[in-house]
């Protein structure tokens, strides 16, 4: 049997490595009262083949070819990458964090520092000091108040981090910042992606609960 390999980021160890796809899982979503059509899914367990880990991959309705199995959510470990929908510049600074989060937090902070700026950037808030630009983010609705608040202190934090103080970022802060940061990400990008998603997996159902016209009178 043809051993297939994906190159992905595996949560476990921080590492864009391969990853051996050993089991594949098929089957049918099917809604108890029967007025949900069934809809295909399927489950990929693989192996990280540089800290030797499982992973587990799962997809509704569009089932890529095994080969493509990465291309599924990952269901477990819970998922550190960013959704595509996240610019490439971003996502490069945020996976750069990634791999010194547990060894270097005030790198880690700083480094979350230069992903706002890299939002502001592609928002188009360019001008000012980071503080002045995530206002202005906040002030044309891009970031609601709570996130404004959240991204105001997730840049002290980076700020912290970036020079010499007597006070170093510690692990429980390492982990806020993080859910922060995502959570921004998540309201500026990934939320509209994820309504899209959404809305064209909508149309499928609807398609399918409506009688077809057979042509008869």
């Amino acid at each position: 049997m043809e051993t297939i390999r994906n190159v992905a980021f595996c949560p476990h160890c921080g590492n864009r490595a391969p990853q051996k796809l050993i089991q594949t899982h098929h089957c049918v979503e099917v809604d108890s009262d029967g007025d949900t059509p069934e809809l295909p899914q399927a489950y990929f367990v693989a192996v990280c083949e540089t800290c030797d880990e499982l992973l587990l991959y799962y997809v509704l309705q569009h089932i890529p070819d095994d080969k493509d199995f990465t291309s599924s959510h990952l269901l477990w470990p819970q998922a550190t990458e960013i959704h595509e929908s996240v610019p490439d510049k971003v996502a490069k600074i945020y996976r750069e964090a990634l791999r010194i989060r547990q060894l270097a937090p005030n790198a880690f902070a700083a480094q979350i520092r230069r992903a706002l700026e890299a939002v502001c950037e592609d928002r188009g808030a360019t001008k000012g000091h980071l503080q002045k630009r995530l206002k202005e983010l906040a002030d044309r609705g891009e970031i609601p108040p709570v996130l404004a608040e959240m991204t105001d202190t997730l840049r002290a934090l980076g700020n912290v981090g970036a020079h010499a103080t007597d006070h170093s970022i510690t692990s429980w802060e390492v982990h806020g910042i993080d859910e922060f940061f995502r959570a921004v990400i998540e309201y500026v990008y990934t939320a509209r992606s994820k309504l899209k998603e959404f809305l064209d997996l909508s149309k499928v159902f609807k398609a399918k609960r409506e009688p077809k016209d057979n042509g008869d009178i």
